[in-house]
């Protein structure tokens, strides 16, 4: 849409700040919106007299106090305009708002002449600001008025609050109109950016030579986006209902299928075979199910036998019901507008249910709330935005109702929306609301509206041509997807065909490096060069696109697979990978090598049925000899299914090559730097001298209190490192020795210290999962002391420390260990990394574990675990920003696996330490080292940089070499070409440049200029162009 108008402002807001933010729009067509003119523009609406405050920082406000009624508060009048009803919203408001005393729910009420329009709620608190956003439409034009309504609910019914003391002070107060035009241009804006992406596509020939006017065809595979609809148990029967659904569907919700009352009819009677049924329909046709739903809060959806339970027997049924119980699950249905099971288990029912659905399902599967009116009636405070937020912290507010087409656009347009299901499960006697096909399944209205959709947000799903330009080269925006693209050319000989994606993939990608030295990798030539490992029955299989594989059968156990010998070579580095598929569920499935002197993991992944996942890993032998590669599963009910496996050799020299490639590309830039004189030409034969004054890369050391005391410490140290963590002194046992006696006198002092010398310190930690760490005296505490204990600690340390450390180690060790989620359930990280973000907004926060990029043996820590931890991060509702930290313990390193593990997570002795250093710097995903080596009389933990008298040790050379290699610690000069002009590639980092040149009397005049070298996106941002003028 050609429609050059204001844009859409996404943000919202769901803390409570200590000043209001400006208002969104500068505040639209509101008069006055921040007070700085007195009361202009605002009068007052009932009985309640107004009046402008202004807060100790300045800002002023607009307070109504000496209230009398519910609705007796300020406003101002404006004059708003009906629209087409194809828009969503015609006017947008939202406002800052506080109340005097305790909490309340404030709504902003819109008197026009058809009556009252609920245009949003908030939950305000005395002491701190919080945001209304939400908006209207209105069925005529006409003039309205804006006023704020105090109110509470219960049973879901708005009530006015009879607490008429409550002032209310309002701020940044906005309404902003927008054209259906606007609205729709705001929509297809934000598709553009949270739906499609940019592809570039270079056609070349065997040679690689470009290709120009070459046919390029791209056909999307899957949609990325979750567009489904409910279905019936009607789908089990009816071939017409199968067909129609799987040509448009890839997501589905069972009607009433999975409920209580449909699978227990009776107490003990147990039938799933329907439910049954339809996941098996859904599991053939590659179609994901939201689980819906566990429990029902609504009493008329409670089986009728459940009712007349006493509360014992009640807890029993629902237990037995939780563990009888499909990439979701709606715990509690409707659990803002009813309450049965708070009614009989008490407060925190949903918190006892959402535990005990997580634990059963191992955590992998987002639970979700499920409610009505939230988005599409204003009116309904029980399910506010504020109200969802109480149960879980964040959900994006809309705020109005309206036909299919629209509420579908604003739905897929708004970036955080993740999927969408309608409810419209066919039914020979009619759907719940809405149908989109009729009986012979030809489509409604409803339907074409699905269908155009569907084509529309699939990009072409019939697929587009193009042509490459002079270059090969070929450029589309292409919805979020697996697609796949197929280049022809009169000079080809046939055609190329690329798939590519990150997720699990419906076909695995070509092997890498062409299988290596794999034979038969793509199993193209039947079993060739495949044995059976340990009892097995092996076969090539085919998919339905013709893709060759190989599978083990009838497996017995762990090991029983399928193998190939290679004979392997020390001193060089071997690159493994394969894409692995189980046949059921999914399994964790380690690549091992057998050798002469043992067994050698070569990487983890978490294989799943019904799409191929890519396992990454590497492996160096301690001596030449023949090796047999097999696949192990502890699950031996399951196939394993393996496709274009590669296992690729590289010298030592070939190693170090590609690290000084991603060094060059990594970490350093080219920096064109032109001396000219007062007048602007060129000064030839300059003298340009560079110090580098600080480095970008954080390269750092763990640093012990003896640094508060030890000059000769400190000296060392600040000498070489410009990042470190404390070694215990910011821990929870050395904080707070004793229940309540606190003392951050320690850490304190070294974080004084590490500031006054530019050194920047990652904050380590909040808590710890390992049991060992845990203050012995916390141990003992009960239940709910604990967690009192718990919120001090994070509390305190979190406050105090906030803004001053780069990063938190929130609870570290969360793979290895659960200390915290024994006490707080399975999503304890989540809720303590959630508590950290909100009091120090600013600082990344960290997942620290040891194993995952040295210990290949180790399964709790390897990168598909690791990822998986962060999703469940994610799931249990933390939003804010996840570091992945790597705590290594190396003795002798893997280098190929080490590597191979920081590519999987980005997508998520003295000779040893300098390997492992060498690797990490290269790789482009590391953002730092700290090495774990605090100094201490008595000795170091596992490894020692220098000795007591602060002289290097042979690991404390290496660190140095490294340091002088990485930067340019003494400087270096050069001389300008005849145009002036010097060139060298930078690390990056700080640096002073000084430009010297003797003028027509031979008097050298000198300027010095300081500049930074940094990474960017593209060659073009990584060039720092530099004018010195000197004078003559």
């Amino acid at each position: 849409l050609a429609v050059d108008a204001l844009s859409y402002d996404y943000s919202a807001s769901i803390e409570c700040l200590a000043s209001p933010l400006k208002p969104q729009y500068e505040g639209g067509i509101v008069g006055n919106p921040e007070l700085d003119h007195g009361m202009t523009g605002w009068t007052t609406f009932g009985d309640a007299q107004i009046e402008q405050r202004v807060s100790k920082e300045g800002n002023n406000f607009i307070v109504a106090h000496h209230r009398n009624q519910p609705h007796d508060s300020f406003s101002q009048k404006f004059y708003l305009e009906t629209g087409k009803f194809y828009t969503f919203s015609d006017y947008f408001d939202a406002a800052w708002l506080q109340v005097s005393e305790e909490n309340a729910q404030v709504a902003a009420i819109f008197k026009t002449q058809s009556g009252f329009e609920h245009a949003g709620w908030v939950a305000a608190k005395p002491g701190c600001w919080s945001m209304l956003k939400g908006g209207l439409i209105v069925n005529a034009s006409g003039p309205a008025d804006l006023y704020f309504e105090v109110s509470f609910f219960l049973f879901g019914i708005s009530c006015e609050s009879k607490n008429t003391s409550v002032e209310i002070w309002a701020d940044s107060i906005s309404l902003q109109p927008f054209t259906e035009e606007e609205w729709g241009s705001h929509q297809q804006q934000s598709i553009e950016k949270a739906r499609k992406s940019s592809v570039k596509l270079v056609a070349v020939d065997a040679d690689g030579n470009p290709v120009p006017n070459a046919t390029v065809t791209v056909t999307q595979i899957n949609g990325r986006f979750p567009f489904g609809c409910a279905i019936s148990d009607q789908i089990i029967y009816n071939t017409g209902y199968q067909n129609w659904f799987k040509s448009k569907f890839r997501y589905t919700t069972f009607e009433n299928e999975m409920k209580w009352t449909s699978t227990e009819y009776a107490r003990g009677r147990e039938d799933y075979s329907k439910p049954d049924a339809m996941l098996r329909f859904t599991s053939q046709n590659g179609i994901s199910v939201r689980g819906h739903n566990v429990l029902w809060d609504d009493k008329r959806f409670v089986p009728g036998w459940a009712q007349s339970l006493s509360p014992k027997d009640l807890r029993f049924a629902v237990d037995s019901r939780v563990n009888s119980l499909v990439i979701s699950w709606d715990v509690v249905n409707e659990n803002l507008h009813f309450n049965f099971y708070e009614s009989v288990f008490g407060k925190y029912a949903s918190a006892i249910l959402y535990s005990k659905a997580n634990g059963i399902d191992g955590g992998t599967t987002t639970l979700y709330l499920n409610e009505y009116n939230t988005i599409e009636e204003p009116g309904d405070g029980a399910s506010s935005p504020d109200n969802y937020l109480q149960k879980i912290r964040e959900l994006r507010f809309g705020g109005y109702k309206g036909p299919l087409e629209q509420v579908l656009r604003e739905g897929h347009g708004h970036p955080s929306v993740r999927g969408i299901s309608l409810w419209s499960a066919w039914r020979p006697q009619g759907c719940y609301a809405m149908c989109l096909t009729d009986n012979n399944f030809r489509n409604l209205p409803t339907g074409d509206v699905v269908d155009k959709l569907i084509r529309e947000w699939g990009t072409f799903p019939e697929g587009f041509s193009g042509v490459t330009d002079s270059k090969g080269r070929f450029e589309a925006r292409l919805f979020h997807g697996d697609y796949k693209v197929t280049v022809t050319h009169p000079n080809i000989n046939g055609s190329s065909v690329v798939d590519q994606s990150f997720e699990c993939l419906a076909n695995p990608l070509k092997p890498q490096y062409g299988g290596g030295i794999v034979a038969n990798p793509e199993l193209d030539h039947g079993l060739k060069g495949w044995t059976a490992f340990g009892d097995a029955h092996l076969e090539q299989k085919v998919s339905e696109g013709g893709n060759n594989f190989i599978a083990a059968k009838n497996r017995h156990g762990p090991r029983d697979s399928f193998s190939q010998k290679f004979k392997l070579e020390k001193g060089k580095f071997y690159t493994f990978s394969a894409w692995l598929q189980v046949s059921q569920g999914n399994a964790k499935v380690a690549a091992i090598f057998k050798t002469m002197s043992g067994f050698q993991h070569a990487g983890w992944v978490v294989a799943e049925s019904g799409c191929w996942s890519m396992l990454k890993g590497g492996l160096i032998v301690n001596s030449s000899g023949p090796v047999d590669l097999y696949f192990e599963s502890s699950d031996a009910s399951t196939e394993i299914w393996a496709d274009s496996i590669s296992l690729q050799p590289f010298t030592k020299e070939q190693w170090k090559s590609h690290q000084r490639l991603s060094i060059e590309k990594a970490r350093k830039s080219s920096v064109k730097l032109l001396a000219v004189d007062a007048k602007g030409n060129p000064l030839a034969n300059a003298t340009v001298s560079i110090t580098q004054e600080r480095p970008s890369f954080p390269l750092g050391c763990a640093m012990t209190n003896h640094i508060l005391t030890n000059l000769a410490y400190q000296n060392w140290f600040k000498s070489r490192f410009t990042v470190t963590t404390f070694e215990n002194e910011m821990k929870w046992a050395s904080t707070e020795p004793s229940w309540g006696r606190e003392d951050f006198s320690v850490p304190d002092s070294m974080l004084r210290f590490a500031a006054q010398n530019g050194v920047s310190v990652r904050g380590h930690n909040v808590v710890s999962n390992d049991p060992k760490y845990v203050p012995e005296w916390a141990k003992s505490l009960s239940a709910n002391e604990f967690r009192l204990a718990v919120e001090r600690r994070v509390n305190s340390v979190v406050k105090r420390y906030a803004g001053k450390v780069i990063a938190w180690d929130v609870v570290n060790e969360n793979m290895h260990f659960d200390y915290f989620e024994s006490v707080y359930g399975r999503n304890a990280s989540a809720v303590l990394f959630g508590k950290v973000h909100e009091l120090d907004r600013g600082t990344t926060l960290f997942l620290n574990e040891f194993n995952t990029i040295e210990a290949m043996y180790d399964g709790d820590s390897k990168p598909d675990k690791y990822l998986e931890k962060i999703r469940e991060i994610r799931m249990g509702g933390y939003v804010g920003p996840i570091g992945i930290g790597l705590e290594a313990h190396f003795g002798a390193p893997n280098l190929p696996y080490m590597r191979a593990s920081i590519d999987k997570l980005a997508a998520a002795g003295a000779l040893h330490l300098e390997q492992v250093l060498r690797e990490a710097h290269a790789h482009p995903d590391v953002q730092g080292i700290v090495i774990w080596a605090a100094w201490r009389p008595e000795g170091c933990w596992r490894m020692c940089l220098t000795d007591n008298n602060f002289k290097n040790l042979p690991a404390g050379d290496v660190v140095d070499k490294l340091i002088r290699e990485w930067s340019h610690p003494s400087g270096f000069s050069g001389t300008t070409d005849f145009q002036g002009r010097f060139e060298t590639r930078l690390f990056h980092g700080d640096y002073k440049v000084t430009v010297t040149h003797p003028n027509a009397y031979g008097v050298s005049s000198q300027v010095a200029r300081g500049f930074k070298v940094g990474s960017g996106n593209g060659e073009s941002k990584k060039r720092t162009r530099l004018h010195v003028k000197v004078s003559a």
